[in-house]
């Protein structure tokens, strides 16, 4: 993996996506609306509580989400699965896995039974 398909912002070993850019950019976009919305700054790197903030999730689900990205022998992961990296026991996501996460739950579509 070279450095170009890495994700900016000192964030190392995270594989950059392969979203097309007007929906990373339609992300990102609505990233900015929702943290303006409830009146969170721009960083980084989300404690919990924001992203719950954020998504209006509850902590449970949020855990869930993240838990759904941990599991090593998952191939194909389900889509609402979000990255994070914990700091002691607590979660944190960072902002390329948000917009990452924004992007792909925009465009996913579920099955028809």
């Amino acid at each position: 993996m070279s450095v170009s398909d890495r994700v900016s912002g000192g964030f190392r070993d995270i594989p950059a996506s392969n979203l097309t850019p007007d929906l990373r950019a339609q992300a990102e976009t609505l990233l900015q609306v929702l943290l303006a919305a409830e009146g969170l700054p721009d960083r980084g790197v989300y404690r919990p509580g924001e992203i719950c903030r954020l998504l209006r999730i509850s902590p449970t689900t949020l855990r869930q989400f993240c838990e759904l990205a941990e599991h090593p022998a998952v191939r194909n992961p389900d889509p609402r699965a979000l990255q994070s990296f914990k700091v002691g026991c607590h979660h944190r996501i960072a902002h390329a896995a948000l917009v990452e996460w924004l992007a792909r739950n925009q465009t996913f579509q579920r099955d028809a039974e």
